[in-house]
């Protein structure tokens, strides 16, 4: 089956001297990756790691086998050409982290159009707006809608049990938040859907929420492993 979709690069491995495993999202078959023949080395390494960048947005086209094996790509282009991220370090770091969020969080995931069209809005925002210090978490608060783990708001409770995503006045026997953290945990996804809000959080609070965040994912997901680039998002905020 020939696809054409659009589908964003979360990874590119290297392979042998001169080949690449290029792993992406796309719109139409989900979690994808592909095998890149004279990536790094040849007449065409040049323009091939123009289009594949770390975060590009991409059309692709390609044979879907779907046999669990590398897919080998036919054609691609440029969908969305980044202006500013790549001249901002803020903004690099945290094209890195949601990069690396997205890798741990999609890779059994089927393609759906409703998330592409949430991660190309959202990285596209994120090129053309001014730097948003609460960016990121608000991207992973709202990832969890599409992942099927968003917080229940209409709940109430001194404590938040991770499992079951609600609050609670019970001690839950699951993992959960205690009574400092279920506070702003709650405070913080209230105001991200508030309309009009223009509240900044404290940096010791958004750091105190990037570990909550990533705790909370990896309740959910299997086998998920902390990014890398959370410690640059720490010091960015000490």
């Amino acid at each position: 089956m020939i696809v054409s979709t659009p589908a964003i690069v979360l990874t590119i491995i290297k392979y042998n001297d001169n080949d690449a495993v290029i792993k992406t999202y796309t719109a139409q078959t989900g979690f994808t990756s592909f095998f890149i023949r004279n990536f790094f080395k040849g007449k065409t390494s040049r323009q091939k790691k123009a289009v594949f960048q770390p975060g590009a947005l991409l059309e692709i086209i390609f044979h879907f086998k779907n046999k669990g094996h590398l897919e080998h790509l036919k054609d691609a282009r440029i969908l969305y050409h980044y202006k500013n991220i790549h001249k901002d370090f803020d903004k690099l770091n945290l094209l890195t982290f949601l990069r690396e969020i997205l890798l741990e969080s999609l890779k059994n995931e089927q393609g759906d159009n409703e998330l592409f069209h949430f991660i190309f809005e959202n990285f596209t925002l994120l090129d053309q707006a001014e730097t948003d210090p609460d960016f990121h978490l608000k991207f992973l608060l709202q990832l969890t809608r599409y992942l099927g783990f968003f917080p229940d708001l209409q709940t109430d409770g001194k404590f938040f049990d991770l499992k079951n995503a609600v609050f609670t006045d019970q001690i839950p026997l699951n993992p959960y938040l205690n009574e400092t953290e279920t506070v702003l945990f709650k405070n913080f996804s209230g105001m991200i859907f508030a309309t009009k809000n223009n509240t900044k959080l404290k940096q010791s609070d958004r750091k105190e929420l990037i570990d909550i965040l990533l705790h909370y994912y990896r309740y959910h997901i299997s086998q998920f492993n902390m990014p890398v680039s959370v410690k640059i998002l720490h010091q960015m905020y000490e």
